[in-house]
């Protein structure tokens, strides 16, 4: 099953919280956390998408679970 298709293979911060509707620092506290993997470059974090594909993929199937 295929979720979401992303275009780009790494991803801001920005382009995540934007995604997934929630705020940066909701990001930063999954990346914290290490519910997303990511990786800080000179400038900022890197997400890839693959991570991002996994996050929503196993939220889908903890939702799931619940009902």
């Amino acid at each position: 099953m295929r979720i979401m298709q992303l275009s780009k293979t790494v991803l801001h911060v920005s382009d995540v919280a934007s995604l997934l509707g929630y705020s940066s620092h909701t990001i930063y506290n999954l990346i914290k956390t290490g519910q997303l993997m990511a990786y800080k470059d000179a400038k900022a974090w890197k997400i890839p998408a693959s991570t991002v594909e996994d996050y929503v993929k196993l939220k889908v199937v903890q939702r799931s679970r619940k009902d």
